[in-house]
């Protein structure tokens, strides 16, 4: 096979269903938070990947050398339509529930903690210990406070911490204790972005630790929630919300059930006004089959997205935690199946040609 005639094929395979996820804009979100010795700037994140963009991985990360000898480029057919049979098919189990209700799993940690912060193990002392700094989460609404720990097996005699804005580095605050945990409040007009610099007094020397988190003064509030009802296939769940800057909002949340189960993934986008509004998320019926009686609506995120090149994404924060979603009938829903749409059939059909050539 033509090397360039393979390279196109891989591009155009790529092309179509990094189109799809665009679209669908069913990104799960990422994961972020950072531990990290003398100031660095690096950031540890995990990604959880859906089937689909592990395929297109596996597919794009074929080392351009092995197209170069014969012998491969004989054995490449085979291994490509095998490849491109797995992302249709990936494709295929994407498609079959609507973007705004996607099934949970236990696995699926982007969207169960998608505000979780990940904590690193950082050598020190030239690499003999390690120790970490670690919170309860990646982002921060004012006014609540922002409470860091250290782990380490050393004992230490003191800790100098500074919280900085990493552009500017300006001090926002600092503070001198001797417990492993220490708590700070919050201001109204710290940045979106925070460095705590942690330097650390052990009895066997003197080493530093900074982390990055996000800080947020709520933009928008989710008030409360109405009572749900079914329209069709779908249980709506209309959101009560105290929008403080206009602009155009996307909601996530997940749904449980009252045991803890997650059932699946709701978002939806609207443009809001400053004022009282709602916003409605719905759960389609292929996601609550058999999942009947008390749900809750948990993990609900508010972002305020750009409205041009350059501008931060801002957030909300919901007054609650957790909502309760009592007793919905899941039989007043209607059992048509998730029809997709003609731009989906067409990439499907696309994708299945190609995998049968």
């Amino acid at each position: 096979m033509n090397k360039n005639i393979l390279f196109i094929s891989v591009l155009l395979m790529t092309s179509a269903a990094t189109f799809h996820w665009i679209m669908r804009d069913s990104t799960s979100p990422i994961i972020r938070g950072n531990t990290s010795l003398d100031s660095s700037d690096s950031k540890k994140s995990l990604s959880t990947q859906s089937p689909l963009k592990q395929v297109i991985n596996n597919v794009v990360s074929t080392p351009s050398h092995e197209l170069k000898t014969k012998e491969v480029q004989q054995g490449r057919p085979q291994k490509l339509t095998e490849q491109f049979s797995l992302l249709s098919q990936a494709y295929a189990d994407d498609i079959s529930y609507p973007s705004y209700s996607i099934p949970l799993h236990t696995t699926d940690i982007n969207y169960l903690k998608p505000n979780h912060f990940s904590v690193v193990d950082i050598p020190i002392l030239d690499g003999s210990h390690t120790a970490a700094l670690s919170l309860k989460k990646y982002r921060f609404d004012y006014p609540e406070p922002i409470i860091v720990t250290l782990t380490s097996e050393l004992p230490i005699d003191h800790i100098d911490y500074e919280l900085l804005d990493p552009e500017t580095r300006k001090s926002l605050t600092s503070q001198y204790t001797q417990e492993l945990t220490t708590e700070f409040s919050s201001q109204e007009d710290w940045p979106q972005e925070v460095r705590i610099k942690a330097t650390i007094s052990f009895l066997e020397g003197k080493d530093t630790l900074t982390t990055d988190i996000q800080f947020s003064n709520p933009v928008a509030y989710v008030e409360s929630l109405a009572p749900a009802y079914s329209s069709g296939a779908d249980m709506v769940l209309p959101l009560n919300m105290d929008i403080k800057i206009s602009g155009h909002y996307r909601i996530r949340a997940n749904l449980y059930r009252k045991d803890g189960t997650p059932i699946a993934s709701l978002s939806n986008k609207a443009k809001l006004s400053q004022g009282l509004g709602i916003i409605e998320l719905k759960a389609h019926n292929s996601v609550l089959k058999g999942k009947g009686g008390d749900l809750e609506l948990r993990t609900i995120t508010i972002e305020r997205m750009s409205d041009f090149p350059g501008e931060k994404t801002r957030y909300g924060a919901s007054k609650e935690a957790v909502f309760p979603i009592s007793s919905f009938d899941t039989s007043s829903l209607t059992d048509e199946p998730y029809q997709m749409s003609e731009q989906e059939k067409e990439r499907l059909n696309f994708l299945e040609d190609i995998a049968q050539q």
